[in-house]
C-alpha cells in the first residue's frame, strides 16, 4: 500500500513540474493541483474508513485527473508578447493624425503595434472617409476585430 502512496505522489510531483512554458493551457497545474488536493481529501476520507494510503491513492488519481482536464481549459496568459497588449486607438486620435500630415504607413505601424480591437458601423467609416483617412488605414483598422 505504501508504494501505490508514493507511487501516487511521484507522480502528483511530476505533474506540477512538468508544465512547460511552450505549453498554452494549465493542465499540469491544474493536475498538480488537483492530485494534491485530490490525495489529501482521499487520505482523509480513507483514514475515517480504515484505509488512509488507498483513500489518498484513489482520491489523488481522480483529483489529478480532475485538474488536468480543468487545467486544460484555462489558458496561459501570454507574457513579454505585443500579441497580449491592447490599447485602444481611438478614430478621433486617426482622424487627428491624418489631418497633422502624419503618413499612412505611419499610422498603420501605431494600429499594428497597438493592437487596438475595432467595431467599425457604417457611421465610422463614412465619417473617417469624410475627414480625409486613407482607404489603407481603414482597411488596417476593419482587420482588428
Amino acid at each position: 500500500m505504501k508504494k501505490a502512496f508514493y507511487l501516487s505522489a511521484v507522480l502528483v510531483f511530476v505533474f506540477i513540474i512538468s508544465g512547460c512554458e511552450s505549453n498554452k493551457t494549465r493542465v499540469a497545474e491544474g493536475a498538480g493541483i488537483g492530485g494534491t488536493v485530490g490525495a489529501i481529501a482521499g487520505g482523509i476520507i480513507g483514514y475515517q474508513s480504515g484505509h488512509p494510503l488507498q483513500g489518498a491513492a484513489i482520491g489523488g488519481a481522480i483529483g489529478a485527473g480532475t485538474g488536468a482536464v480543468v487545467g486544460a481549459q484555462i489558458k496561459k496568459p501570454v507574457q513579454g508578447t505585443q500579441a497580449q497588449a491592447s490599447t485602444q486607438i481611438t478614430l478621433q486620435q486617426i482622424v487627428d493624425w491624418t489631418k497633422q500630415g502624419v503618413s499612412s504607413d505611419d499610422i498603420i505601424a501605431k494600429i499594428k503595434a497597438a493592437n487596438p480591437k475595432y467595431s467599425l458601423t457604417a457611421d465610422d467609416l463614412g465619417y473617417l472617409k469624410n475627414q480625409g483617412v486613407s482607404q489603407r488605414v481603414i482597411e488596417t483598422m476593419q482587420a482588428y476585430k
